[in-house]
């Protein structure tokens, strides 16, 4: 290959954005899915320990003992 033909190649490669928007969504998604999974994490453990207490409210006032809780 030729140097003006490696240089027409490049030149080519770098303003084609063929694509470019397929790209684009899979970051996008990417980022999503990343900030969702960091979101959902955190927020099932606040969710676990709501539910928790509740559970624990709920036997107090009824003046029943809670079952041993499962591994």
């Amino acid at each position: 290959m030729s140097r003006s033909n490696v240089t027409k190649m490049l030149v080519r490669l770098v303003v084609d954005d063929a694509g470019q928007d397929l790209i684009e969504y899979a970051l996008l998604s990417g980022f999503i899915g990343l900030g969702g999974f960091v979101v959902f994490s955190e927020l099932g453990d606040q969710m676990g320990t709501a539910y928790d207490g509740w559970i624990a409210a709920v036997y107090a006032a009824s003046g029943d003992t809670p079952p041993p809780s499962s591994p």
